[in-house]
């Protein structure tokens, strides 16, 4: 598998790796198949969009720095293959893919398309690499074949009247930066190159043969050659006579490398038999000659967390990233604005020293200290050089004071000074002999050294001689200060507690009021006529005998401050647990005007090459500077330095541009286009997107926003998804934009349009449909209601209509007919009179008068009853209850009510007819029928309402329930008026056993209230 290895040129970068930086110093960073990416990573390439491109035997890969994504097709249609082999990008946009298993695709562009390896032009065999030469014609090899790809035809030509053998066996293709094509082959046992040059016709064979080499340019255009024996420049290749087929190498010997990699600072970086080398100034390499030692690259293999010590290609991004492709992942190196340093000791906090010379002095409590020298020739970055022996006493505190005298405080409790001859032991009081930790070492202008001893409390050393400050200054005996600095007016200012204290004119005092309010001070710096504290809970500095609080934007505080420096130029550089912090010079100063101002700043973390955690230790800051100018931070992993003036950052021209990368419609992915229309009924809208910026991705950051529903952009701050749910039918414009790695936004953006089309009762026509048809529904109602409102009043015509007539009838039936017996009778009587039958005349007159009371009374009687005929109530059951008495039944007649059911409320006019119809049926029966036993029965069924009114009388004729009443009689009719007045029915019936019953049956819902 060895002969596939591939080096695959990227695209010009902005910046490569810092040349000062030793390899393991750089930031690594790696992704396996825990992580989404794919093993077996053949090719790696980047298009103009910056996304990167990975070819692996698991299928093609897209890479934006956080995710993978697996890519099937080609224009609409599926790939060839999923065993990748070889990739080139294109200018506009497009990626050529070849396959193991041979063919050719092109992905993406304004082209894409498949060249399966059945075509007859398509050369058999794994598509090994691709190359553009200076006409733009593309090339790609493979074993049994060199072709170019004809424009004008799509198709793919031969090379062989161009110079190229049949019988070679093409294993490499390179085009250097003029468009020569480079192209290694072997023939069974031999190996040559052979070169097309810019404007040729044919190939020419090369006169410096190397075995089958990687090829790779120079930043001076020096074209290097690469095999198993090393690597030299072409021009250069001179064979070795020690090995056969093996050309002079211009490292050293014991080096075997492939690949090979020229990064935009002219670092070589090379694939090895462990893994990766590195030389970081490939333009110090000499020809092997008398007095020239060769070189031994840096290396990084699976001990220091590469992915797998099998590297097929290496590649470098246009932000200056270097990717490596592994049998079993992808690992990335990148700059670092700290550069760390790995020191020789277990992790502790370390203290730290800068001596005069710009050396610093280092040491934690688990051994002595040691001086540390950048320098990048070296595997930790740095000179290590020990100061001490292996069993001497750890460091606790390190210190320079004001004549350039570093101190070392031991973690036994032994104090010692840096002399010319190494440390020398300073004598501490007698009765302080034994263990004890120094925590804490400063010193004063007066030439006095201040030290803090555990069990011992604080002394001073002073022209030799030893002051115990404690009972000097009323502080309990063992109390160990951890800060401690003299301010401009040589008061000396200490940590007291959760706030500060001064020691002057003699004695201590505790500032408990207007205090730096920040907790227990681990750290003070004086700076001209400022003093500063760090603390758990922030940074206060003291200027015009106040305190003022530092606080950030976005609320920081600052917390955990172990190291203050402020340098020449105004800046105020932090230490503490969330790493270091740059401060502005103007920020500092619109600060020192204004209190309340919240300062912008700078934090340098994890991500930038910070490793382990800082704790307060030594007394001293955390953070020095050196001669150089280079800022130091200590944790508990080591050292690390930055430089202030030159801190790598991405020198992008502009920000990344955003990628939309993928939309989902409930769960179902729909293809990307500028305009998208969803169908009815879609609820729930994902929308994938990116940013191609590959050097910090944890950094870049996210706003979108969708037009029609947002007024304001949403921060989705890292997150790469966008959701919305329950879209309403309409038009929208999606749009995202990003921000690089320093927080600089992008002015471009990417958006597309989409349409969310309205199920049929979302449309307008059904709008209009549902507005005609709740007009029909209210024209309806009113309808039905003026309708309900004639047949009331319907109904009270004929109410009134149906009154007139009974009362008509009742005047026919009594008035009428008396007045016409009357008339009769009378003159019958005159008649008798005039014939001369006096006592016939007079006994017709008497029986006159007779009718004539009997008329009145009856009279009265119907004059009476209209008076009573309204029921006066709202339940039937009080109403007839009181009939008897209203009609002044005769005492000998018997009255029953009976009720089945529940009884209800009744409702007007349906009570008073039902009520007329019965109180007529019992004046019936007691006038006509002479009854002696009535009894009315009132039914409230499920659905209906049933009365009926019984009794025992004479009972009725045949022929008059036949023909609905009698001939001159309009009871009956008017009763059935009546009950069809209510929507009911009327129905009489002689009993058999002598009587009659009338029966009134109406619906439920009409004699009822609702």
């Amino acid at each position: 598998m060895s002969c596939l290895v591939l080096a695959v040129l990227g695209l010009p970068s902005a910046h490569a790796l810092s040349p000062d930086r030793a390899l393991s110093q750089l930031r690594h960073d790696r992704w396996t198949a825990d992580d989404g990416a794919p093993a077996q990573i053949f090719s790696i390439a980047q298009t103009p969009d910056g996304l990167l491109w990975l070819g692996s035997r698991q299928g093609l890969y897209r890479f934006d720095g956080v995710r993978f994504e697996r890519i099937t097709t080609a224009g609409g249609k599926p790939l060839i293959d999923d065993d990748v082999l070889s990739l080139k990008a294109e200018p506009d946009g497009s990626l050529w893919v070849g396959y193991f298993n041979g063919g050719m695709s092109r992905v993406g562009g304004p082209a894409p398309g498949q060249y399966d390896y059945q075509r007859d032009d398509v050369p058999l065999g794994s598509v090994m690499g691709f190359a553009r030469d200076a006409r733009k014609r593309l090339w790609a090899i493979t074993p049994v074949a060199v072709v170019w790809l004809d424009p004008a035809t799509d198709t793919w030509t031969s090379a062989q009247d161009m110079g190229i053998d049949p019988g070679w066996r093409p294993e490499r293709l390179y085009a250097d930066r003029q468009g020569g094509i480079w192209v290694a082959y072997s023939e069974n046992q031999a190996f040559g190159i052979v070169h097309l040059a810019p404007g040729a016709t044919r190939f020419q064979p090369y006169p410096k043969p190397v075995q089958i080499p990687y090829f790779d340019e120079a930043a001076d255009g020096t074209l290097w050659a690469a095999d198993y024996w090393g690597v030299r420049p072409l021009a250069r290749a001179d064979a070795d006579p020690r090995h056969a087929r093996a050309t002079v190498s211009w490292l050293e010997p014991a080096f075997k490398g492939a690949g090979l990699r020229f990064d935009s600072d002219g670092g070589m970086w090379l694939s090895a038999s462990g893994g990766i080398a590195r030389v970081r100034d490939a333009s110090t390499l000499r020809a092997p000659g008398r007095g020239v030692v060769l070189p031994s690259p840096e290396s990084f293999g699976p001990a220091q967390g590469l992915t797998s010590e099998v590297v097929w290609t290496i590649f470098e991004d246009r932000e200056g990233n270097i990717w490596t492709a592994t049998a079993n992942g992808l690992d990335r190196f990148r700059d670092n604005a700290m550069a760390p340093i790995a020191l020789p000791r277990r992790d502790q906090s370390f203290a730290m020293a800068v001596a005069t010379d710009g050396r610093l002095l280092v040491g934690n409590a688990d051994r002595g200290p040691m001086w540390v020298s950048p320098d990048p020739s070296q595997a930790s970055g740095s000179r290590i050089d020990e100061l001490g022996g292996p069993d001497m006493e750890g460091v606790t505190a390190l210190y320079r004071d004001g004549n350039g005298t570093l101190w070392v405080g031991g973690a036994r409790g032994t104090l010692s000074r840096l002399g010319a001859t190494g440390l020398e032991k300073v004598a501490l009081p007698p009765e302080l002999e034994g263990d004890g930790m120094i925590g804490m070492i400063s010193s004063d202008r007066a030439g006095g050294l201040w030290v803090s001893r555990l069990n011992g409390g604080l002394l001073r050393l002073y022209n030799g001689q030893w002051e115990m400050q404690n009972a000097k200054y009323g502080m309990q005996a063992g109390v160990t200060p951890r800060a401690l600095a003299e301010d401009a007016q040589g008061r000396i200012w200490t940590d007291a507690g959760q706030t500060i204290g001064v020691f002057e004119n003699g004695r201590r005092r505790d500032i408990k009021q207007d205090g730096p309010d920040i907790g227990r001070i681990g750290v003070l710096r004086a700076h001209g006529d400022e003093l500063w504290a760090g603390a758990a809970r922030g940074v206060s500095m003291r200027a015009n005998e106040r305190f003022q609080r530092l606080l950030g934007r976005g609320g920081e505080r600052f917390e955990h401050t172990t190291g203050i420096l402020l340098r020449p130029n105004g800046e105020l550089w932090l230490g503490g647990r969330g790493g270091l912090t740059r401060v502005p010079a103007a920020e500092l100063a619109r600060w020192r005007a204004d209190p309340a101002h919240a300062v912008a700043f700078e934090r340098f973390g994890v991500l930038d090459g910070l490793r382990g955690s800082t704790e307060k230790t030594g007394g001293v800051s955390s953070v020095q500077s050196d001669a150089q100018g280079r800022i130091w931070f200590a944790t508990d992993r080591g050292v690390h330095w930055i430089d202030p003036d030159h801190i790598p950052r991405n020198t992008a021209a502009a920000p990344p541009a955003p990628t939309l990368l993928g939309v989902q419609v409930d769960d179902k992915a729909l293809p990307l286009c500028p305009h998208l229309r969803l169908p009815a009924g879609s609820r729930d809208l994902r929308v994938d997107y990116t940013a191609p910026a590959l050097r910090i991705p944890e950094r870049v950051r996210f706003r979108y926003r969708l037009d029609g529903v947002d007024d304001a952009w949403h921060d989705a701050g890292t997150r790469r998804q966008a959701l919305y749910s329950r879209l309403e039918p309409g038009s929208y414009r999606f749009r995202v934009i990003a921000s690089d790695d320093a927080g600089t936004w992008s002015p471009q953006e990417a958006s597309f349009n989409v349409t969310v089309l309205p199920a049929f009762w979302q449309t307008g026509w059904f709008a209009l449909a549902m507005l005609a048809l709740a007009g029909a529904l209210v024209w309806l109602f009113v309808r039905w209601r003026v309708a309900i409102a004639r047949l009331r009043v319907q109904r009270l015509y004929r109410a009134r209509v149906g009154e007139r007539e009974r009362i008509a009838r009742d005047l026919h039936d009594t008035l009428l007919q008396s007045v016409q017996a009357l008339m009769l009778r009378i003159e019958s009587s005159r008649r008798r009179l005039a014939l001369g039958d006096a006592a016939g005349a007079e006994s017709g007159l008497v029986h006159a008068l007779e009718e004539a009371e009997s008329g009145l009374a009856e009279g009265r009687d119907r004059i009476r009853a209209l008076r009573r005929d309204e029921a006066g109530v709202d339940d039937l059951e009080t109403a007839v209850r009181a009939l008897p008495a209203q009609l002044e039944l005769p005492a000998g007649i018997a009255f029953a009510l009976e009720v089945r059911g529940r009884p209800r409320r009744w409702r007007q006019p349906e009570l008073g007819e039902v009520y007329r119809i019965v109180r007529e049926a019992l004046a019936n029966a007691t006038r006509h029928a002479h009854a002696s036993r009535i009894t009315v029965r009132i039914t409230y069924a499920l659905l209906h309402i049933l009365v009926e009114i019984e009794d025992d009388g004479c009972g009725i004729q045949d022929e008059v329930v036949v023909h609905g009443g009698s001939e001159g009689h309009w009871g009956l009719p008017g009763m059935r008026e009546r009950a069809a007045l209510c929507g009911g029915t009327l129905s009489v019936q002689a009993l058999a056993t002598g009587g009659t019953r009338v029966a009134v049956r109406l619906p439920r819902w009409r004699g009822f209230r609702r």
